[in-house]
This record gives structure tokens, C-alpha cells and sequence, in this order.
């Protein structure tokens, strides 16, 4: 598999403190995803969780499975993860400095997620079947993504232009279905997806065939 193209870290490390402290923008919604998440989870589970941020899910998802890994490639994401799992007594709960393309497929995961992530990678086709080999035969790949294109079709035409700038977050414009279509070519059986309001991301479960 080729390597997958990733931005640069340095605005997600600029924006680090203030992403932290920031409130969910729509905290029904991010409940009713975690519940979803849950509803899913078996105890016996290692998770992989890409692009875990302030780890605040990852480690909401501990108590139901017996391993969480989570990376993201923004070093201060990640030792403000740490601390927190370690002030808080979560042993399961794994965060390492890492990008996508640093893991290998040697070791695969029961639940791959990746929450907000996908819409930000610049060659997001492949992040999807990146995605397919990390996930274990029967387990589950769960995104939630911000289908641009129909959410808003003024940004898509901005998108090139923060791929244009280094230090801004690399944009990718897709429509859900074009999504859905993907994960379905890349190997997943798509089990369900919705999206709160039409504005909204839009939330996945795949599962990898058994």
C-alpha cells in the first residue's frame, strides 16, 4: 500500500490548547455517536482510534474494551492525552505521537475510528483503505466526516486553497455519497449512517466482512 500524503501538524500544535478547552459543538449529537459506538463494543476488543485528538473519546470507549490505542500526529494532542489518562487512572488507554501512515498492517484492530479526520486528508480514497486493512475480519470501522460538498458548496470551492497553504489544514470536498461509495469499493458493508441535521457530518458504521 503507497504511503498516504499528510498535511503538516504545525496548526493542529498552534490551535492545541485552545481545541482542548473548546466545548462540543453539539453534545446530543456526540452522545448519541458515542452511545452508537458502544452499542458495538465487546470486552474482548482492542480499538484504534486515528486522529484521537484531546482523547477525550478514546477514553470514554475504555471501560468497554480491553485495549484503546490512540494516535494523532499533533505532538501536543497527544501529551495532553497522556496526562490525562494517567490523572485519571485509565490503564487501557494507550496515545502515541503518530500519523496514519506510520502504522503498519501487521496488527490489525476489533474498531478502527475515525472521528472528524477524513475530510482532512488529502488522499482520503486512500486513508479509507488504510482504514480496511487495520480492521480485523468481522469488526467494525466507524468515521464521522463532514461531507463538504454537501454541506457546503462554497467551501468545496475554497478547499484547494488550504491545500494551497502549508501551515492551514489540508480540505478534501466529497458528497456522502460519494463516501459511502468508496467504503464500499474499499471492502465495507455498510451497516448504517446519518447525519443530525442536513448541514451536519455525517456518521458511519462499516463492518470489514468476517
Amino acid at each position: 500500500m503507497k504511503p498516504i500524503a499528510t498535511p503538516s501538524p504545525t496548526f493542529w500544535n498552534l490551535i492545541a490548547k485552545k481545541y482542548i478547552a473548546g466545548d462540543v459543538a453539539d453534545q446530543a449529537t456526540y452522545e448519541r455517536k458515542l452511545a452508537q459506538t458502544q452499542s458495538l463494543l465487546k470486552p474482548e476488543w482492542s480499538i484504534l482510534e486515528v486522529g484521537c485528538g484531546s482523547g477525550n473519546t478514546a477514553m470514554t470507549h475504555a471501560p468497554f474494551v480491553t485495549q484503546v490505542t490512540g494516535i494523532d500526529f499533533a505532538h501536543k494532542m497527544v501529551e495532553h492525552a497522556q496526562s490525562q489518562a494517567k490523572a485519571r487512572g485509565i490503564a487501557n488507554v494507550v496515545f502515541e505521537h503518530k500519523g496514519l501512515d506510520d502504522l503498519g498492517t501487521d496488527q490489525s484492530y476489533d474498531a478502527v475510528l475515525m472521528l472528524s479526520v477524513l475530510h482532512l486528508q488529502p488522499d482520503w480514497k486512500h486513508a479509507i483503505r488504510k482504514a480496511y486493512a487495520l480492521t480485523s475480519a468481522g469488526g467494525v470501522f466507524i468515521s464521522s466526516t463532514a461531507c463538504i460538498k454537501d454541506m457546503s458548496p462554497m467551501i468545496a470551492k475554497l478547499a484547494p486553497l488550504f491545500r494551497a497553504v502549508p501551515i492551514l489544514p489540508s480540505l478534501v470536498s466529497f458528497t456522502q455519497d460519494n463516501l459511502l461509495d468508496e467504503m464500499r469499493s474499499a471492502g465495507f458493508e455498510i451497516e448504517d449512517y446519518w447525519r443530525a441535521n442536513p448541514k451536519d457530518a455525517t456518521f458511519i458504521v462499516a463492518r470489514k466482512p468476517a
